[in-house]
């Protein structure tokens, strides 16, 4: 019998801001059972992978193949012929400058389906995040997209120059940058041409240049800007002088870590992302579900008392009564809550439950694993476990970027950001500067190691009450 043949998509990851990323992509993400992803697709976005989802890294440094292009040919028919639904994960638009043709011939030869979903491209994208319209009416009316590098079989489709646009924007062009603005100089275009120079265009992380043909060379090695990077060519560049926007956010160019203890929203993340910064969550976990017996469970319905720690225990607890078909009309009376998250999420089930006391042994707790002190009858709903398909992806980024700051929300967080930094052999970040959210972690934080505080992101916690 012939083996089921499954489906690949190549979908666009865009040019780095998540927020980038279309809906189809995302819904991509999240079916997938394989994404193999290049180094130019931001790695959050796995985040929205499904637990059994397998992450393959294709990444890709100038002059250092982590994997050949034909490896990847083979195992994107080898995952396919076996029935998996595969994610390809390219940065930008797969269509641009993405190979995704020779992938997809691959496929086709092997009668293998495949969709093309495409991506925001980067060069347009990173010009816009600059402050730099590709086009402009009183500046240029076309654009031309190519290739910063060339091979045998596509030098000659340069030509002489007679189609090249207004604006110009090359993709991979840092090394052979100067050849490039030779070639430009020698095909007509003045030699003092306007140049900007994009370095991981759309994230907190990006560097911006500027200069001319004749002088960016120069400037970019001043200036320490490396690949990946888009070259943007024209007199629209002038415009940045006025409509520059990203670079004046308030945290723009800063590096953030943010520790986490769960799998709790991303919301810090977002917030520093928002205002410019490089912001990165830090440990990824993902919860596994502890089912209880019926006696457990008649055990906690004639309670005297319960207090549920956290939001996700209600939801679980709730669900395993519903499946043992008892009746949540006789759940004790007296419910508490400890945080204001747990309070939302009775009250969402007609709840209204008291503020927790502190000490009250007379209490059946419900919670996380590492909610519930050892002294206690155990009746954990959850624990949270790191995530190690995320191990290779975290050590790239914390080896990679020069992080200033961690924030920590809690004591939990400081407690597993020294665990995984030890576990992934990043001792560097050990005695970082430091954020938190409460005294008593600050002082967690300090008995730790930590003890220079970042008094620009802490003041930005207090300004806006966060709360663990």
């Amino acid at each position: 019998m012939e083996k089921p043949k499954g489906f690949v998509s190549f979908v666009g990851a865009g040019p780095g801001d998540t927020g980038l990323m279309t809906e189809k992509g995302i819904q991509c993400l999240n079916k997938a059972d394989i994404i193999l992803y290049d180094r130019l697709a931001n790695p959050r976005l796995l985040r929205n992978a499904k637990d059994s989802c397998e992450f393959i890294y294709c990444g890709k440094l100038p002059e250092r193949h982590t994997m050949r292009q034909e490896k990847i040919n083979k195992l994107l028919v080898q995952y396919a012929s076996k029935g998996c639904y595969v994610v390809r994960l390219k940065g930008g638009d797969p269509s641009v400058f993405g190979r995704v043709g020779e992938e997809a011939e691959e496929l086709a030869a092997n009668h293998i389906a495949f969709e093309i979903v495409p991506g925001i491209t980067s060069s347009i994208a990173a010009a816009a995040y600059a402050g730099i319209p590709v086009t402009h009416r009183d500046y240029s009316t076309s654009l031309t997209l190519r290739t910063g590098h060339t091979c045998k079989s596509n030098a000659a489709l340069h030509g002489d120059g007679q189609l090249l646009g207004d604006t110009i924007a090359y993709y991979m062009g840092m090394k052979k940058m100067l050849v490039n603005c030779r070639e430009l100089i020698n095909q007509g275009k003045p030699a003092d041409t306007k140049v900007a120079i994009i370095q991981w265009g759309t994230l907190g992380k990006q560097k911006v240049a500027e200069g001319t043909l004749e002088t960016i060379q120069a400037i970019i090695e001043k200036g320490h800007i490396e690949s990946p990077a888009m070259m943007i060519v024209g007199d629209v560049v002038e415009l940045r002088k006025k409509l520059i926007w990203f670079d004046k956010k308030m945290f723009s160019g800063r590096r953030i870590l943010i520790a986490k203890a769960s799998g709790s929203p991303f919301s810090m993340e977002d917030y520093f992302t928002e205002l410019g910064a490089e912001a990165y969550s830090f440990p990824i976990w993902k919860q596994k579900i502890h089912s209880f017996t019926k006696e457990e469970l008649k055990v906690i319905m004639h309670a005297n008392r319960l207090t549920f720690t956290n939001a996700s225990s209600v939801d679980i607890l709730f669900r395993q009564y519903t499946q043992a078909h008892y009746d949540i009309r006789d759940l004790p009376r007296n419910i508490e809550y400890r945080t204001e998250q747990t309070k939302k999420a009775l009250e969402a089930r007609g709840i209204m439950a008291n503020k927790a006391e502190i000490s009250d042994a007379s209490s059946i707790v419900i919670g996380s694993q590492s909610d519930i002190c050892p002294e206690k009858e155990p009746y954990s709903t959850h624990e949270w476990l790191a995530d190690k398909r995320f191990d290779e992806i975290n050590k790239r980024m914390l080896m990679e970027e020069d992080w200033e700051t961690v924030i920590f929300p809690n004591k939990a967080a400081v407690t597993s950001f020294i665990k995984e930094l030890k576990k992934l052999d990043v001792h560097h970040l050990l005695d970082i500067q430091f954020a938190y959210i409460g005294e008593s972690v600050k002082e967690y934080a300090m008995e730790h190691g930590f003890s220079v505080i970042d008094e620009a992101v802490q003041s930005e916690l207090k300004r806006m009450n966060w709360r663990d």
